[in-house]
């Protein structure tokens, strides 16, 4: 069974229909490391009984397939994994005549998981590892104060005031941990 550990932090929010920003608490999964390729080849290797050499090509043959495929208007569906395609970040406009090219932003892809994966998501084991408050919510680099945690009759942790662990995380945004040990990036 799989489990993935999550962490709340507090985050400025903004809200759509108004000007109000304030603050509120959103969980972030907790991302250990970032797997590269050739760690990648070697689970696979591990797992099969493909030689590694054949493995590595064949993954960068599927790379380079996928990535012609998608630059060129395609979508790419990984049978029991999900379908990648691509879709327009633009300005909108109100009229025909501001309509074009001009309206483009950039391009992005985008990742539709199949029914089995998101079955298997539905199936994750989920643990908190803490509160975190932010200790200034202005600040561009945020540091995060874990609030204690304990556990109420039905599994759910509420804050305490026993812990005044403090960490400076490498990337606010993302909500991983970084493998240094004390901090994570949340």
């Amino acid at each position: 069974m799989s489990k993935i550990v999550l962490k709340s932090l507090e985050q400025n929010i903004n809200y759509l229909n108004s000007n109000t920003v304030a603050s509120g608490y959103k969980l972030y999964p907790v991302r250990y490391t970032t797997i590269d390729g050739e760690e990648l080849v070697r689970t696979i290797t591990k797992n099969s009984y493909v030689p590694q050499a054949f493995v590595s090509a064949s993954v960068c043959g599927i790379t380079e397939a996928i990535e012609n495929y998608l630059l060129n208007g395609h979508s790419i569906e990984l049978p029991g994994f999900g379908i990648f395609s691509l879709s327009c970040e633009c300005k909108t406009v109100k009229s025909a005549e501001d309509a074009g090219l001009s309206q483009f932003r950039g391009l992005n892809i985008n990742f539709r998981p199949s029914m089995e994966l998101k079955q298997k998501l539905a199936n994750v084991d989920l643990a908190l590892d803490g509160i975190w408050k932010c200790l200034d919510l202005t600040a561009d680099e945020k540091v995060y104060q874990r609030i204690t945690t304990t556990t109420n009759h039905d599994g759910v942790e509420l804050p305490g005031e026993d812990d005044n662990e403090v960490v400076e995380p490498n990337n606010p945004d993302n909500g991983g941990n970084n493998n240094g040990g004390g901090g994570f990036e949340g």
